[in-house]
């Protein structure tokens, strides 16, 4: 099935991304230089395991995407590693704008609620889809209107 619409893109934009190596690798030089020059007590495997993890760390800045597909029959919700599926029919009703005023101020708050936001850095634009099962999902877009367009809406 072709999908209507698709966004990708990763969480955490690129330029903090490198940032957070730049970081990480200055904060692997200085470990480096304590145990040289002041601290030679350090043992050697810390220099390795805070190299390993920083190295990781790293990597999964820049691969963590969040991906967004609308089909005819429902809208797919993709999270770092975690998939959400929504079929249409369970769509009571959708809101577009800043994720923080449609999170605040709407008349979705109900006791037993269970809300989820998925979105990425720097993103205030959104769409908030109310689902059956006491359901509320928030997510960020490029292009809420476009996905809020392929959406039903409560009459």
């Amino acid at each position: 099935m072709e999908p209507e619409f698709q966004e990708s893109r990763t969480i955490v934009p690129k330029n903090l991304s490198i940032i957070l190596a730049l970081v990480l690798g200055a904060t692997w030089v200085a470990i480096l230089v304590t145990k040289f020059f002041f601290y030679g007590g350090m043992p050697d495997w810390m220099i390795y395991v805070s190299a390993a993890v920083f190295a990781v760390a790293i990597v999964i800045s820049f691969l963590m995407k969040f991906e967004v597909t609308v089909y005819s029959d429902r809208i797919d919700m993709k999270y770092i590693i975690k998939t959400v599926s929504i079929p249409k029919e369970q769509i009571i009703d959708t809101r577009v704008g800043e994720l923080n005023i449609i999170k605040n101020y709407s008349n979705w708050t109900l006791k037993g609620v269970k809300y989820r936001t998925y979105s990425a850095i720097g993103e205030d634009l959104g769409i908030g889809l109310k689902v059956t099962g006491k359901r509320v999902f928030f997510l960020s877009s490029k292009d809420p209107e476009t996905i809020a367009a392929l959406l039903p809406k409560e009459e």
